[in-house]
């Protein structure tokens, strides 16, 4: 080949590239969305998740491979606007600008239904997730264990980024442990003789046991504490649920606490064991703590559903005050024929 026609096909190539170059400045997005990049992906799984989005795929593709992507991809949630141009969408890619997603952790009973939960709504796996938080446990207190620990989630609404590790989430969660125990409510616990993990104990309880209704949820908390106060067994319902579901499977539905409900000699059966489970029985709300920090001020034992007050009790000192109760909410419920 001639000098000649070596530089013209040089030349060629050159403005060949370049037209594919100024290409990857032009809108090549057709409409506003997003695309989820799992940990792991390769370029074709991203072609494929951006092809609805995308006017000319090749010419992304061409772009995306001068940019040496296919090499640095990463996982995450991230947005594509009409009319990006393929630059733009790879520099948004290849910088990791992602978008945050909503985490919610909910009244879960144990630690393993709130890692499911969690790896349903991020991109991270449920073993390595439940390895992780057992080895963080250990690390922080020898004494922990899955039930134990179920105290350093706190139901909330978080946001994160769909690429969230391990090691990140429970930064996220001993931050929102550390943010709901401050000074002022370890202080209230160490004046009441408990610990935080009692505290929590207790305010899951209640989390099952009252309703929405804050005054119901503090008088039912000071319940439960006069009877701690006074040695009597707590007789808690959602205690007796757990431990036969613990037994027997959480598919169980249970509406009602018939008297083999409380037979078991399970550790949570608190019909048959005094003082307070050994961890919750769910994760509950800082209302629900805050319920049992700042209880109401009465001195009452029992209580009972008041039918005629949906989501209340009617609370009693006495055993006979409170049968009575108990009938009234009995017949209600034969009434309305709930098994």
């Amino acid at each position: 080949m001639t000098k000649k026609l070596y530089l013209f096909a040089m030349l060629s190539v050159l403005m060949l590239t370049s037209c594919d170059f100024i290409k990857g400045f032009k809108g090549n997005a057709t409409k506003d969305g997003f695309v989820y990049i799992p940990r792991g992906a390769n370029f074709e799984q991203v072609l494929d998740s951006l092809k609805p989005y995308l006017k000319n795929v090749d010419e992304f593709k061409k772009f995306a491979e001068s940019a040496d992507y296919p090499s640095t991809i990463k996982p995450g949630k991230y947005k594509i606007l009409a009319d990006d141009s393929s630059s733009s969408i790879i520099d948004r890619l290849q910088g990791g600008e992602q978008e945050e997603v909503k985490l919610r952790i909910k009244n879960e009973p144990t630690l393993y239904h709130m890692i499911g939960s969690v790896s349903r709504q991020v991109n991270v796996d449920s073993a390595a997730l439940a390895n992780y938080v057992m080895e963080w446990a250990a690390e922080k207190d020898t004494a922990l264990n899955a039930e134990t620990v179920k105290q350093y989630f706190i139901p909330e609404t978080y946001f994160v980024y769909w690429s969230l590790t391990p090691e990140k989430f429970m930064e996220r969660m001993e931050s929102q442990y550390n943010k709901v125990w401050n000074a002022d409510r370890l202080a209230k616990a160490k004046a009441m003789n408990m610990t935080p993990l009692e505290v929590t104990t207790l305010a899951s309880i209640v989390q099952l046991e009252s309703s929405d209704h804050e005054e119901d949820q503090k008088a039912v908390a000071k319940a439960y504490l006069n009877r701690l106060a006074i040695d009597m067994r707590l007789e808690a319902d959602p205690t007796s649920i757990y431990a036969h579901k613990l037994e027997n499977g959480f598919d169980q539905k249970v509406q009602r606490v018939y008297k083999k409900l409380t037979w078991s000699h399970n550790a949570y059966n608190t019909y048959r064991n005094k003082g307070l489970p050994p961890a919750p029985i769910c994760l509950p709300n800082v209302q629900m703590i805050d319920a049992v920090l700042n209880p109401a001020d009465h001195d009452f034992i029992y209580f009972a559903a008041d039918p005629d007050r949906p989501g209340y009790h009617s609370f009693a000192k006495t055993f006979e005050e409170h049968k009575k109760n108990a009938d009234k909410y009995r017949e209600w419920v034969k009434k309305n024929n709930i098994k």
